[in-house]
């Protein structure tokens, strides 16, 4: 991330021996917490693309299997008696996907994955996951109010 702060005004202490980064660094910190908390915010995810090969009886399990992760189907195809699912689904999501898959198709359906690029997440998802992440660090759960930095 690349941000860049313009200081139009600023009233330092006269004394060159009181004058320095100790006393430029609290405010500048202080106005860019701020200006982070009043921003409009996004998490964005990993996202994968996944096909899966298998035979057509298990075109159910495989597709409640993706959609189970909150994967989107993207095209599904007939070969004979295969069934070709491609779909995106969110890395975060694939954990334990190998065993449950094996499960779901015994042991028939071959599989792969391809990284996509990234994914704004669910707004109702965002706020659950960043107070895990506080949680996790040992901050408090409540997230600061942007008056609480701005002067």
């Amino acid at each position: 991330m690349k941000t860049k702060v313009v200081v139009t005004d600023m009233k330092l202490h006269e004394d060159s021996i009181h004058r320095g980064p100790a006393q430029v660094i609290p405010a500048m910190r202080h106005a860019l917490f701020g200006s982070i908390l009043v921003a409009k915010d996004s998490l964005f995810e990993p996202m994968m693309k996944l096909w899966v090969q298998a035979p057509q009886e298990y075109m159910g399990a495989i597709t409640r299997e993706v959609q189970g992760r909150r994967g989107q189907i993207l095209d599904m195809n007939q070969e004979g008696e295969l069934i070709n699912i491609e779909s995106k689904v969110p890395v975060a999501e694939m954990f334990g996907f190998s065993g449950d898959i094996r499960s779901a198709t015994e042991g028939r359906a071959l599989w792969s994955t391809e990284v996509t690029g990234f994914e704004q997440l669910p707004e109702n998802m965002q706020n659950n996951i960043v107070l895990d992440i506080r949680k996790r660090k040992g901050l408090k759960v409540e997230i600061p109010k942007p008056q609480n930095w701005l002067e």
